[in-house]
Parts: C-alpha cells; structure tokens; sequence
C-alpha cells in the first residue's frame, strides 16, 4: 500500500479506507505532511467532517512545533519563497463538532545543533537565535524558504506500509527513528484499539490525523489484530514545485 508518492507533479498522500468484513465502522487514514498548500489542509477538513470521531496527533496545549519553525522562517527570510504552504494547525484541519481523540504524548525532538556551520554563530549572535534549540522543522522551513517546495519534493517523502526502497529500509532500521516513533505508535495503535472495541458495530468513520510516517504502524496494528484491509484511497496533493 503507498502512502504518499511524489512525481514530476509534487507531492501526494493517500486518503485511505480501511473495512474489515465482520464489522461496519471505517477507518479513514489521512497521511499528513506538517507543512502544505492551504488547499491540502482544506480538503482533509472537508472529508474529516464526514467522520464521528478523529484521533488527531499532537497535545492541545501550545504550538506544534511545525508552526513556530514557519514563523522562525518568516521572520529570518521574510522575502523567501515559503508562501505557497503553510504550516498544519487545529484550525486549517479539524472541523468543529466532532469528538477528538488525542492518544500522543508530549511531543519531545532533540535539538540540532548548528554551531558549526560556518557563518551561523555570527549570524546567530547578531539575531540573538539560540542554535541549540533549533529543530529539524527549523532547518525544513528554512530549506523550504531558500529553495521553494520542491524541497518537500523528493523522493525520500515517498513512502508504503511496508519499506519499498532502500531509503526506507535504511530509516525503518534507524534507532533515533525507533526511538522518536515507537512510542508515539503504540499509543496510537492503543487508542485505535479502543476505539475499535468501543464502536465497531457501529456504522461510522474514524478520521485518523497524524503525520505519514505513522501510517505504516496503524495499518499493521489494525490489520494484525482486527483484519482491517485498505478498501479504497484517493490521492490528495500536498504541494508541487513551484
């Protein structure tokens, strides 16, 4: 099963069903990208206001970390070419209305440091950044503002349920991935769990909201457990490489 593609056109992410035979309720799996055209955004708050409950990623206290990296672009490169997408929030996403289930933990990224870069400390002291605390969603901005979207257009955003290249490969067997993501998966297989006993008999949707890379981890724990089986996608175009 592919999750998100890229082509010649931009980028893209599957909008996936999954059904099991003994049992009515749907999965609906939105595969995000945290940094988009408004356009993406709009269409998965359309499709998710079809849903009776979304399991969303993230913590409903402060900023997603995407958010103030966009604004760090902004600010240090305000005539950079970062304007055709926008960073994900609750607002451009989620509907109102509908009942959100929040399975993940506080969401915790170890700084990159860039003290070394030739040039930066300077630029550093003169800005009063603090290089320590800058995020690998800091240096994606960044990149996305020097160079355009098609910095989200490559090939390493591609991915399947299961590694179909080497480069997946290569981060599946990653222990900072595991360690970023393991935990943040099993809670939110957990609470998909619960959904699932709760409400399967029930004839609904469940939105699940959460970044492309946890998608693999969702489709095995409900397909392992409870046989759900992707049914049906339709792709969504997160950017292209304007």
């Amino acid at each position: 099963m592919q999750i998100t593609e890229v082509t010649d056109l931009g980028l893209r992410s599957a909008a996936i069903t999954l059904r099991r035979d003994a049992t009515p309720m749907e999965f609906l799996l939105f595969p995000m990208i945290h940094i988009a055209e408004p356009a993406f955004y709009a269409g998965v708050r359309r499709r998710l206001s079809r849903c009776a409950v979304i399991v969303a990623e993230g913590v409903t206290n402060g900023k997603p970390l995407w958010s103030p990296a966009m604004d760090f672009a902004n600010r240090y490169i305000p005539r950079g070419r970062q304007h055709t997408v926008v960073a994900q929030t609750d607002e451009l996403v989620l509907p109102e209305g509908i009942p959100v289930v929040r399975p993940d933990v506080p969401p915790v990224e170890p700084a990159v440091d860039l003290s070394g870069v030739p040039g930066l400390k300077r630029m550093a002291k003169i800005t009063g950044l603090n290089l320590l605390v800058v995020t690998s969603t800091h240096v994606i901005a960044s990149g996305i503002a020097l160079a355009g979207p098609r910095v989200l257009c490559t090939k390493d955003l591609e991915l399947h349920d299961y590694p179909f290249t080497a480069q997946e490969e290569s981060a599946a067997d990653s222990p900072f991935s595991h360690a970023i993501m393991d935990v943040r998966d099993r809670k939110l297989v957990e609470a998909l769990d619960e959904v699932h006993e709760q409400r399967s008999l029930e004839p609904i949707r469940v939105g699940v909201v959460y970044g492309a890379g946890h998608m693999p981890a969702v489709a095995k724990g409900l397909g392992d457990r409870y046989r759900y089986r992707p049914r049906s996608a339709e792709w969504m175009t997160v950017c292209t490489p304007n």
